[in-house]
């Protein structure tokens, strides 16, 4: 029987780490108070379990200094990195500019969050820095 509760027990923590994850894809900017109030946790936990989703490959994505988090699937990573690769080197306010443009930050429906599955991480901080990007 205990081992019954230990499944049970860690099926349903897949299941809200599950429901986590798609409840960020689905939003793509997400207020981490927002997020807290959602799963009943502390803003520090949401912050702590986005860092380790990110860790793990399950999320990408950027927090803004105004307490969101921005999901960027890795497609949309990788249209951004194309994009720098294209033209050199850049000002950060030319990628930000054309960021807007590769960048969707409309909220999804399940259906397309579900069908795009889990991506690998990708460093968005090692593509832009607070200098021009010069990409060979």
């Amino acid at each position: 029987m205990q081992g019954t509760l230990e499944e049970t027990s860690e099926s349903e923590d897949q299941g809200l780490l599950g429901r986590f994850v798609d409840y960020i894809k689905q939003r793509k900017m997400v207020p981490i108070e927002e997020a807290a109030t959602e799963f009943g946790l502390r803003s520090s936990e949401v912050v702590d379990r986005i860092q380790g989703l990110e860790a793990m490959g399950r999320l990408t994505g950027v927090m803004d200094e105004r307490g969101k988090f921005i999901y960027i699937s890795k497609e949309e990573m990788e249209a951004v990195a194309a994009y720098i690769r294209r033209k050199g080197r850049i000002s950060i306010a030319a990628l930000a500019a054309q960021s807007n443009n590769l960048i969707d930050l409309e909220a999804k429906t399940a259906t397309s969050v579900i069908a795009a599955g889990p991506g690998p991480a990708i460093d968005f901080d090692a593509m832009v820095g607070s200098e021009p990007v010069a990409v060979a």
